[in-house]
């Protein structure tokens, strides 16, 4: 469940919806890193379902800083306005294969979205999909593909993306 932190958001939508999950991906089960990798990046920022997580020690996932190995994509709101963790850890971070496909949906805001101010349409031509990656602060961007997080399928809109996972690190 969703605890929303602001009456306006009242009616904010989660930024990722798994299409094909329930077979090819699964949320696993994991920690919040408050103090791990990237501390700066762990308390600066609010993370959005969809951004992309990296695996610091055990089962603790911190935001990847476009240079760290994908683990896979959160799936909760953490931190800001939408935080659904309050004072626990507990997260989740979807992980599958390359036939686990997803919908990515910005955010309230350019600030605040698990997408990259990227021209998403702009891609869709592209032969064999365009490699994503994350960026310096976990969203999703076609600007560093390695390591490599997923695939664009579909840029439906610049605010709404399919991606399937592809989590290489070369």
């Amino acid at each position: 469940m969703i605890k929303v932190n602001k009456l306006s958001r009242a009616f904010q939508k989660r930024t990722i919806r798994p299409l094909y999950a329930w077979h090819q991906a699964t949320p696993y089960a994991c920690f919040w890193d408050t103090s791990g990798a990237n501390p700066a990046i762990a308390s600066a920022i609010a993370v959005y379902p969809g951004m992309v997580a990296t695996k610091t020690t055990g089962e603790l996932m911190a935001v990847a800083d476009g240079s760290a190995v994908p683990f896979g994509l959160f799936n909760n709101f953490i931190q800001g306005v939408m935080d659904e963790l309050g004072d626990g850890t507990e997260i989740s971070v979807w992980r599958g294969g390359p036939d686990a496909t997803f919908e990515i949906l910005a955010g309230p805001s350019a600030s605040e979205s698990p997408l990259a101010n990227v021209t998403w349409t702009s891609l869709n031509a592209t032969a064999g999909g365009v490699g994503l990656g994350a960026d310096a602060v976990g969203r999703l961007t076609n600007a560093t593909p390695d390591p490599m997080v997923g695939r664009l399928v579909e840029a439906v809109s610049n605010s709404k993306i399919v991606i399937t996972l592809d989590l290489r690190t070369v």
